[in-house]
């Protein structure tokens, strides 16, 4: 029977054990660990989290940058078409008058010539007809005199309606060259249109990107959070229970000491010679929880550009610019090109010449219209930039500029003033 109690007892021990085993408390240090791999892993998402809200910030300003520079672009786009439309009105005027001029010259040419042949086919017939109707020698002279003046009128006259007619044909060609100018800077602004609107709406999906990769990072980090919280609140508790086991340790301590003191106090009564009290220590031990702050530190990078300005000798060397820039008057003008023997257009002429010294210049003229400080047209010198709606030039002084005009042209000088100046930027001090 005690065999069979013995065994029984055994049996229930191992069980406890392997149920033990299986529900075993984690202990602080490991959970410590794990809250410490946990805050890792928040800071490291912290920290992603940072550098995608700045990379987010950097490309909503250059979208609000391309923003402001399109606005100034279709700015550019509405003063062309304004322009060209004038333009086209002069030039419609200019062929009305054309038209007239062509027909003064061809009646006055007619009616010459039927006089010249009237003159020539009479012959002396006509001066001897005047002879015979005149009334004395006067009149004869006075007769006379008055057909040299009317073919002399007539001469001049048709002398005149050619000068007109030429005239008005130079200044129609002269429009259509400033019309092709125009439309030559209301393509380039199109283009620059085309290309910035590409440029904006591949921003934005960057910032959707941005904005999908920051959700996911944002859940992770809440997440993290959640377990970070929930460790740190086990391991609380963990050490609230340590702390109550220590205090029921140190008390079940303490009250065997106090049994023992019991026991030889009565013990002692019953010798004949009394032993001195005994006297138990309690040693209280504090658990101190060490905790770890964290901190994540983010550092933003800012760079400024501008463009670069020469400093010394800026009139010399402004008449040194249109020095270099005027040998290449001639060449051709092709839309997208920077060459200056082979073809380039409006910016990629004023890039080119200044990058000759050193200069460097953005390629299209709607930016070339911010480089360098502004000045009044009073003031402009040698060298530096006018700034039209879509195109730009190189001032040569005396009220003339140099630029990469038109595919008619190439490049060529005009006057400075033959258009809407919108701007003029000097990059040379």
């Amino acid at each position: 029977m005690q065999k069979r109690a013995a065994a029984l007892i055994l049996a229930i021990a191992l069980c406890v054990v392997g149920t033990a085993d299986a529900w075993a408390v984690p202990s602080v240090d490991s959970v410590k660990k794990e809250r410490d791999q946990t805050q890792g892993s928040l800071n490291a998402i912290s920290q992603q989290i940072h550098g995608l809200e700045a990379g987010r910030a950097e490309v909503s300003n250059e979208i609000e940058t391309m923003n402001t520079e399109l606005v100034d672009i279709l700015t550019s786009i509405g003063v062309c078409q304004t322009e060209i439309e004038l333009k086209e009105r002069e030039i419609e005027d200019a062929s009305e008058k054309l038209v007239i001029a062509e027909q003064n010259e061809a009646s006055q040419y007619q009616s010459m010539k039927k006089r010249v042949q009237f003159l020539y086919e009479k012959g002396d017939k006509a001066y001897m007809q005047a002879l015979i109707e005149s009334s004395g020698y006067s009149d004869l002279v006075n007769k006379a005199d008055y057909v040299e003046k009317l073919y002399s009128y007539d001469h001049e006259l048709l002398e005149e309606y050619i000068g007109v007619k030429q005239q008005v044909i130079e200044l129609k060609t002269l429009l259509e060259e400033e019309e092709a100018g125009l439309e030559a800077s209301r393509y380039e602004l199109g283009q620059e249109q085309s290309r910035l609107e590409t440029l904006i709406t591949e921003k934005k999906q960057t910032v959707e990107d941005f904005d999908q990769q920051l959700a996911k990072a944002r859940a992770q980090a809440s997440s993290m959070q959640k377990k970070l919280e929930q460790q740190t609140a086990q391991i609380k508790a963990l050490e609230e229970a340590k702390r109550k086991e220590q205090e029921a340790k140190i008390k079940k301590q303490q009250e065997e000491a106090a049994k023992k003191a019991a026991a030889a106090a009565k013990k002692s009564e019953e010798s004949t010679q009394l032993v001195g009290g005994v006297t138990a220590d309690s040693t209280e031990k504090v658990v101190q929880i060490d905790s770890t702050d964290y901190e994540t530190t983010n550092e933003s990078l800012s760079a400024g550009a501008g463009s670069k300005v020469i400093e010394s000798s800026g009139s010399s060397r402004g008449q040194s610019v249109i020095d270099y820039a005027c040998q290449f008057v001639g060449n051709p003008y092709v839309y997208g090109g920077t060459s200056l023997t082979n073809g380039t257009d409006c910016s990629g002429f004023t890039q080119s010449v200044y990058s000759h010294f050193g200069v460097s210049l953005p390629r299209d003229s709607t930016s070339q219209r911010s480089v360098g400080t502004a000045v009044s047209y009073e003031d402009a010198r040698p060298g530096d930039i006018i700034c039209y709606a879509g195109h730009v030039a190189l001032y040569m002084g005396g009220g003339m500029i140099v630029h990469a005009s038109t595919e008619r042209t190439g490049i060529t000088y005009s006057p400075a003033t033959y258009r809407t100046i919108i701007t003029i930027r000097r990059v040379l001090n």
